[in-house]
């Protein structure tokens, strides 16, 4: 392993060390709020346990440029940061609060949430090359929603991920095609996707709608007009315009290239009154965001990436010739054998670093490579 290779190893093992622990760790510290109500002292001491943490992590200078970003997560995901706790002491004097716990803080969410966006930025790129990502959001009749997709595509900006393409242009054939079918195992659809738009992922919502009109018809005993004839908004005004709506997307972000999910998770939400859908959206999508976000960078973040090689033409001799070709490769932790036919060879192999270093590898060993792209190789 050549010194620059081996630099960038130690260098994202260390980050990957301090950063991304798993989530089963935690920070218990303890901490104190104060408020007019027993819940608003709770929250305040929850915000006091992680300001405590975020110091471990982040100096006072950055902390104080970055306050108020800081401070306005803290304010809005307190109970998503700790992730339990307990009361140790409360009192109430003259309509004021006081609440002591013991809380246990989330380390990988808070460290993922104070990464600066240049740092996750830097990750993604070294990690696995600035991957292409298509956003596609679908309702129920195969229609496009790019106010989702755009939210979709901000909060991935959020994260570091830049490489966004513009799917507008899909064919209505195959936007049908994603529309019902199920991405696993359609080796099919991902190769046309993959040829026509050059997506290294695709980050796939499916959006299904019910809801009703608020301004029902109401019995009208009138011989002159069929029962139901007048709306109750004309008797009601403030009920015209109200509407009712239910919600649910469900997502998928999925490796083009090797069929992977990275993330697949769903939300529901009920809206009423005259922005009813746009309400109902936004309550099943608030933690569908946060989620996909993270998984794309918790993805990113992990140096030991999947490759796929394709091996042809029988070209490193039988299928245990071609194993223990590749296992003996610098680098290699494990290979997964996935199919043969026709004198190809299909295997996985879990390597750390990016699919081009691995290909740097395999030249150096004497393999030459045919074609290749962020996550396959094809000798």
């Amino acid at each position: 392993m050549d010194k620059n290779k081996l630099y960038k190893v130690i260098f994202m093992t260390l980050f990957i060390i301090f950063w991304c622990v798993p989530a089963v760790f935690a920070a218990t510290v303890t901490a104190e709020g104060q408020g007019g109500s027993e819940r608003t002292a709770l929250h305040e001491a929850m915000r006091s346990a992680i300001e405590q943490q975020i110091g471990v992590y982040v100096d006072s200078r950055t902390y104080v440029e970055n306050y108020q970003v800081i401070h306005d997560r803290i304010y809005t995901q307190a109970d998503g940061y700790v992730r339990d706790y307990q009361i140790l002491d409360k009192s109430e004097s003259n309509g004021i609060w006081k609440i002591v716990i013991r809380a246990e803080v989330s380390d990988e969410r808070l460290r993922a949430d104070l990464m600066t966006k240049v740092q996750k930025k830097a990750v993604i790129g070294a990690n696995m090359m600035d991957p292409r990502i298509g956003v596609l959001a679908l309702n129920s009749d195969g229609t496009e929603d790019e106010a989702l997709e755009n939210m979709f595509i901000a909060g991935l900006h959020n994260e570091g991920f830049t490489r966004i393409i513009d799917l507008n242009q899909i064919d209505a054939s195959i936007r049908n095609r994603i529309a019902s079918a199920d991405f696993e195992g359609d080796w099919e659809l991902r190769d046309t996707l993959s040829t026509q738009f050059s997506v290294d992922y695709l980050v796939k919502a499916s959006i299904n709608k019910s809801g009703k009109n608020m301004n029902w018809n109401i019995p009208v005993d009138d011989p002159n007009l069929p029962i139901g004839a007048i709306p109750l908004g004309d008797i009601i005004p403030g009920l015209q315009g109200l509407n009712r709506a239910d919600i649910t997307v469900s997502v998928r972000m999925m490796n083009m290239n090797t069929g992977e999910i990275v993330y697949a998770g769903s939300g529901s939400g009920k809206g009423n009154g005259r922005d009813a859908e746009g309400i109902a959206m936004r309550r099943a999508t608030e933690n569908l965001m946060r989620e996909l976000a993270d998984a794309a960078i918790r993805k990113a973040a992990n140096p030991e990436q999947h490759v796929t090689v394709i091996i042809t033409d029988n070209a490193l001799g039988s299928m245990s010739q071609a194993y223990m070709r590749i296992a003996s490769l610098p680098g290699v932790s494990h290979v997964f054998t996935r199919s043969t036919s026709h004198d190809n060879i299909q295997v996985d192999v879990d390597y750390l670093g990016t699919a081009y270093d691995l290909a740097v590898e395999m030249e150096r060993a004497g393999i030459a490579i045919k074609e290749m792209n962020s996550e396959y190789i094809k000798i």
